[in-house]
């Protein structure tokens, strides 16, 4: 790493390459900075979207943050062949019974590669795609070659097609990421107004990366912890996965073991990059890129992101939770020691009601009344008792404990937001978006003021109630 890398931090260095990268490329801030960040995972892209809104200019441009690279790029049809992309056969090999591609300025020998309209492709073409992405290996006749591939990156205007076997190509590609036309107005004139953005952006020395480096950033990634946090909106998302695929078996989705540990390796370079040592919720506002399958089922899986993380991004949900029921549990305590559970009967024997004079034995008529009838109510239910000092004090010990307990969840919880809100700054995902995970904490915070309320309200009236005189 140079001197100038080292005085610059991660997040500052992807910052300003975010900059550079999307120079004239209007509203593909984020499409360039979740690129980026999968390129650095050194994980496959999928780029989803109509002709023409700037797929193979991105992909170019990416390819330049890495020093001394080498590109390749193709079109893929109908009539694509291996030739076209791993290279021709060697008629000089072939002479000699070898079958040996010349791979030399073609994809088996670059840094960086982009596949326009991948799924026109032969299977032939990607079926070896697939070796090649899983393993970084590229058998070339009866040898096999390292490829120096970063980052694959593919696009196309449609997903690929059902049962052509092309699920386990499709499941390589972590990232995947709509590229819709420019839809502001401001920004489509601009557009009209400007000169065509450039391939050839000059990246200063200082914000590239080289190979070595590239190499280092995979053992420093491995170190980053995934908080508890994370772990509870990811299971969250995976529960409620099940429960759409229940709903939706037409559009299911389906994320492999294989998938969820790349995303995890994804969301582990995004807190490196923003100079972290742990994976927090707003990272996993990632996910929206990818787990989708289909344009179908793209919004709802969204929604099922944007759900789980608004629900389970807090600091404290689990303590608050054990809270909750240890506080429900004395509330129940209070109310059936300082309170009549039940009306209490007033069953005084009335002289006048049973008759035992003479010989005729029980008189039937008082006695059926007196057995039907309601007795008076001595004591309502509801009505506070008078308990013994001992007893008072050790409810209002207990009260006291569980708002203390309370106030100290408050306590952690304004301290996690007021750290979250410099950590949640990220150039992977817009503002308007990471707010969730601002606007969340914020609401449970409201939640806490209300449970303090409930808790000081008990104690106030366990503190009020009487004591008996013994």
């Amino acid at each position: 790493m140079s001197h100038q890398q080292a005085n610059i931090s991660m997040k500052k260095r992807v910052t300003d390459l975010i900059v550079i990268l999307s120079d004239g490329l209007y509203e593909r801030e984020e499409i360039v900075a979740v690129s980026l960040l999968s390129a650095l995972s050194g994980q496959s892209i999928f780029l989803y979207g109509l002709p023409g809104t700037a797929k193979s200019l991105i992909a170019r441009r990416i390819s330049k943050v890495f020093k001394d690279t080498t590109h390749f790029e193709y079109l893929m049809q109908r009539f694509s062949t291996p030739e076209d992309v791993f290279g021709p056969v060697s008629i000089r090999e072939l002479k000699q019974d070898n079958y040996i591609r010349k791979t030399e300025g073609y994809l088996p020998t670059a840094d960086f590669a982009f596949l326009d309209e991948i799924w026109k492709s032969s299977p032939a073409i990607l079926n070896t795609l697939l070796t090649i992405i899983n393993e970084r290996i590229y058998r070339n006749g009866g040898k096999d070659e390292k490829v120096p591939l970063k980052a694959l990156i593919a696009a196309s205007n449609e997903t690929p097609p059902p049962n052509q076997g092309l699920e386990a190509l499709y499941d390589r590609f972590v990232m995947r990421i709509i590229v819709n036309p420019v839809e502001e107005r401001e920004n489509f004139e601009k557009l009209l107004e400007g000169d065509a953005a450039s391939i050839d952006i000059e990246i200063p020395d200082g914000l590239q990366f080289s190979h070595d480096e590239f190499e280092q950033l995979s053992s420093e990634i491995v170190k980053v912890q995934i908080s508890r946090e994370v772990f509870t909106i990811i299971n969250s998302i995976r529960v409620s996965l099940d429960e759409f695929n229940k709903d939706n078996p037409k559009v299911a989705v389906y994320v492999s073991d294989r998938r969820w540990q790349k995303i995890a390796l994804i969301l582990k370079t995004s807190a490196f990059l923003c100079d972290r040592t742990e994976v927090i919720p707003v990272d996993t506002l990632i996910l929206r890129h990818c787990l989708w399958t289909l344009e179908q089922n793209r919004e709802q899986i969204n929604e099922i992101i944007e759900k789980c993380v608004k629900e389970f991004s807090c600091a404290n949900n689990e303590m608050l939770n054990s809270w909750e029921l240890n506080h429900k549990d004395l509330e129940k305590g209070v109310s059936d020691t300082f309170f009549y559970k039940e009306n209490i009967y007033d069953t005084e024997k009335k002289e006048d009601v049973l008759n035992y004079g003479g010989n005729s034995g029980y008189d039937n008529d008082a006695f059926l009344k007196w057995f039907d009838s309601t007795p008076p109510i001595k004591i309502k239910k509801g009505t506070q008792k008078a308990v013994n000092p001992r007893t008072k004090d050790t409810f209002v010990k207990a009260c006291e404990d569980s708002l203390s307990s309370l106030m100290e969840i408050i306590d952690e919880m304004k301290s996690y937001i007021a750290i979250q809100k410099k950590l949640n700054e990220t150039p992977f995902v817009p503002s308007g978006k990471s707010v969730l995970v601002f606007d969340a904490s914020n609401s449970h915070l409201k939640d806490l003021e209300n449970h303090r309320l409930n808790a000081e309200h008990l104690l106030e009236k366990v503190q009020s109630y009487a004591i008996s005189d013994s």
